[in-house]
């Protein structure tokens, strides 16, 4: 047997790829695309990644594109109303954004370069596929992948409350909007989100800005236009929607290229973390094969990061690598992602009150207005907080810390 069996080369397929390589355990990664590829793609996401999974990437020894342009040092909350509610906060360490067309090709050269086996499948697997796979490996893990994740990991209906998408996506990279390296974050309350952060991309730093329309609002049909024409109605919906990005654009405001175009929506869910296969072996779900979270509060590549990190972990910990060790597994991947998703979740949905009262405080404190904005960096104490009508309370007495 050749070790481990990696399904899937994105964050949390590297990540747990390059860790189990710096803990001495083979693996061998299955990725439908090369790095050049990975290259030459479409953009997959926007993603800002938190002080601790740039501390992770930090003991792999595989810290790419940190040019300071793309390293969020502050964020922006804006809520329309008359007035609207707004604050800026320092974040306690810099959120870093990168176009994972640059970012995941070079943590493959890592891998490959320090010796890691990689196959190319040049299509995504199905399950019979992994089955296969799995007889040569002591145990397989599966971190991405449209036909093996639907066919061996049904979605949990205790973890997961939605069945359809909560939000319709627009996600793009644009020239001629510059706030900075700054995170800006616009609500329109009834109509969605409009998310702005600096990123790295391959013509050098640019803004990448998400949309996160509700379903039959204002902000839907953006997700359908070809992308000729996507920039011009972004800039027609900004000064309603979101204002303050509004003002920060100018005549060379456009899409920096047909690629660099993301529409479509996810319904959120929680899958089975552990499939047993035919072989005898088991497949553990990881990432987003295990969990798909809306990207609304930018934790869906920092939760894989970590889930991966706690399966090394337990990889290292030695086997048998059976059914009890997928379920205790999944667990501890649980104790991290359970916060993460309820509080994805509860932002899918209008604020509480309580949660409302703590905005308002935060826009006539900076130290609240800190610590929400951190929120973004710490989910386990972000949830503790939003789900909590007595914390928010002690917040807002005057005690934040």
């Amino acid at each position: 047997m050749a070790g481990i069996g990696i399904v899937g080369a994105g964050i949390s397929g590297l990540t747990l790829a390059l860790r189990l390589q710096q803990l001495g355990i083979d693996a061998t990664l299955y990725s439908e695309a090369d790095a050049d590829a990975m290259r030459s793609g479409r953009l997959p996401n926007t993603v800002g990644r938190m002080g601790h999974t740039q501390a992770r990437e930090r003991e792999l020894g595989s810290e790419h594109y940190r040019d300071p342009g793309c390293l969020m040092t502050s964020a922006k909350l804006s809520i329309k109303g008359d007035p609207p509610l707004e604050f800026l906060g320092r974040v306690p360490e810099p959120i870093h954004a990168v176009d994972f067309r640059l970012l995941l090709p070079a943590y493959l050269d890592d891998f490959t370069g320090r010796g890691g086996e990689l196959v190319v499948t040049g299509a995504a697997p199905d399950a019979a596929q992994v089955d296969r796979w799995s007889r040569e490996h002591e145990l397989m893990v599966v971190a991405a992948g449209r036909r093996s994740v639907a066919e061996l990991f049904p979605p949990d209906p205790t973890r997961s409350p939605y069945d359809r998408p909560q939000r319709i996506l627009t996600a793009g990279l644009y020239g001629g909007l510059d706030l900075g390296p700054m995170f800006s974050y616009n609500v329109s309350p009834g109509c969605g989100e409009i998310l702005r952060l600096p990123m790295m991309t391959r013509h050098g730093v640019a803004s990448g800005v998400l949309v996160e329309a509700v379903p039959g609002g204002p902000l839907e049909p953006i997700s359908r236009l070809p992308a000729a024409e996507v920039a011009g109605e972004l800039a027609r919906l900004l000064p309603e929607h979101a204002p303050r990005l509004a003002e920060r654009t100018d005549t060379g405001f456009e899409l920096l290229g047909k690629e660099d175009l993301l529409q479509g929506a996810v319904t959120p869910v929680v899958r089975e973390a552990v499939a047993e296969l035919p072989s005898g072996r088991i497949a553990l779900a990881v990432g987003d094969a295990w969990i798909t979270n809306d990207p609304l509060t930018g934790q869906g590549a920092n939760l894989g990061s970590a889930c991966a990190w706690i399966a090394a972990d337990a990889i290292a910990a030695g086997g048998p690598y059976d059914a009890a060790f997928g379920h205790t597994t999944a667990e501890r991947m649980w104790e991290a992602a359970a916060p993460v998703t309820h509080w994805t979740n509860a932002f899918l949905r209008p604020p509480a009150e309580h949660v409302m009262t703590l905005l308002l405080a935060a826009a006539t404190r900076q130290d609240v207005a800190d610590l929400v904005l951190g929120l973004f960096a710490n989910p386990a104490y972000a949830w503790a907080v939003i789900s909590s009508p007595e914390e928010v309370a002690r917040i807002v007495d005057g005690d934040p810390v």
